[in-house]
């Protein structure tokens, strides 16, 4: 049945799609934390725009999690419809904190999936002189940005106007198009921002080198004899000095202005390239 004739149906039924979810969402990178009361050297209150950019707010879940340099917990929090964090804490102000922020909301989609937002940025004590000889210290956000860490949502293939399949089109099959609205058929898309493990030899047991991407920025790392648990718990301090750019657009990883074709398989765990090479996505457990 053409489009416009569906939708004649599901006005005369009192129905629209758009009365179906109602929704608010702006894309992650227009996220970013703010510290809102950061002059304690001992203490912060920050922000988070994205429970306010976000509908419904009733369910919007941040997980909430502070560290040191030395990856020590200083605070972790599960907030559900608040968008401020406030926490002591015991650590010198010559230390950095690194915090991380995933923001999840299932009843909100963008781009056709839930909206699923990470945000990792680091905080140090910073000393302005505001007149000569008279200075102000605050926890100053290292400024990164949202990242979109969503699942792709695969509906099944099952858009059917006569859905008992009887020849005889009734309410029940209208009505059971409609429950079908946002469906779709297409292959699933999946991000590059994330850890990827490079191994020298076609098994992720012998990796040596992990790849982040992260806010167009791809750091890399190096380790022996490292674990699941050794490449997590490595930080962006860690990462060896030169970096690379990046920008991915479909099927174009573009790596330092060299762009090259790249599929997905196991669940957009395992990245292959045109080239033949391949690197595994940190956790995703792919042979």
């Amino acid at each position: 049945m053409k489009q416009e004739n569906l939708l004649l149906i599901a006005f005369m039924l009192g129905v629209t799609p758009w009365s179906i979810a109602q929704t608010t969402t702006v894309d992650c990178d227009m996220m970013n934390l703010v510290v809102n009361v950061g002059s304690n050297p001992s203490s912060i209150n920050m922000y988070h725009p994205g429970g306010y950019l976000t509908w419904p707010h009733s369910e919007n879940v941040m997980e909430w999690e502070f560290t040191d340099s030395q990856g020590n917990v200083l605070h972790e929090e599960t907030l559900v419809d608040e968008n401020h964090v406030s926490f002591g804490f015991d650590m010198p102000v010559t230390d950095t904190m690194y915090v991380s922020v995933l923001l999840t909301n299932d009843s909100a989609f963008h781009n056709g999936n839930p909206v699923a937002c990470l945000v990792e940025d680091y905080l140090f004590w910073e000393a302005t002189e505001i007149i000569p000889g008279t200075f102000t210290s605050n926890w100053t956000l290292g400024g990164s940005v949202g990242v979109d860490v969503s699942e792709p949502v695969e509906p099944p293939c099952n858009l059917q106007y006569d859905g008992d399949g009887d020849g005889i089109v009734t309410i029940v099959d209208v009505l059971g198009l409609l429950g079908e609205f946002g469906q779709s058929c297409e292959d699933p898309s999946y991000a590059v921002e994330g850890r990827w493990l490079w191994s020298p030899t076609d098994s992720v047991d012998d990796t040596n080198t992990m790849y982040e991407f992260l806010n167009g920025i791809r750091y890399t790392f190096y380790c022996l004899a490292c674990d699941e648990s050794d490449w997590t718990s490595l930080d962006i301090s860690e990462a060896i000095p030169n970096t690379d750019t990046y920008s991915f657009d479909g099927d174009t990883l573009t790596i330092d202005d060299i762009p090259q074709v790249v599929t997905f398989e196991c669940d957009g765990g395992l990245m292959l390239f045109s080239n033949g090479g391949q690197i595994w996505r940190l956790g995703s457990d792919c042979p």
